[in-house]
């Protein structure tokens, strides 16, 4: 037999009442601080996690295989931009295709650079490294000018 009393709830058990109310939404209704609190914490470990740095190095060189990086005749067989290349006595010759053409020039001169490290040693300071886009020059490398790309002037433009 049950006695169900239909009085007024007592102060303790309004106070239960007014905790379970609560709690259906702790995180954020108790204190709008605590929410604040928790929602920069979360974002923090995620910003922290996302942007960490990483503990491998990654390099900026370009990756060859094996045998392939100090050898300029492998290098420049590896390199699929090159179509052809032709050593000419202190100069050497190296015909590309278009993917060249559409390669940023830091890429260029880049590859420019280190193929001319490996040819420069075997073949002195007065060494040149031509590149060719069906049969015109189009950028080459010397000891003493460095990287030098081939400016067309447009026909018809007059100097001056």
């Amino acid at each position: 037999m049950t006695i169900f009393n239909e009085t007024e709830p007592t102060d303790y058990e309004r106070q239960n009442l007014m905790m379970i109310e609560k709690g259906k939404n702790a995180v954020c209704s108790a204190r709008p601080q605590r929410c604040f609190i928790w929602i920069s914490l979360v974002g923090a470990i995620l910003f922290l996690y996302g942007c960490g740095g990483s503990q491998t190095d990654t390099g900026n060189t370009a990756k060859y295989p094996v045998g392939i990086s100090e050898d300029i005749e492998q290098q420049l067989k590896y390199d699929a931009r090159v179509d052809t290349f032709e050593p000419d006595g202190q100069t050497l010759v190296v015909n590309v295709n278009e993917t060249w053409l559409h390669s940023p020039q830091g890429m260029r001169e880049r590859a420019l650079g280190q193929w001319y490290s490996l040819w420069q040693p075997s073949h002195g300071n007065t060494s040149k490294i031509v590149v060719k886009h069906e049969g015109e020059e189009i950028e080459s490398w010397t000891a003493d000018k460095g990287y030098q790309p081939i400016i067309k002037q447009k026909e018809g433009a007059s100097e001056g």
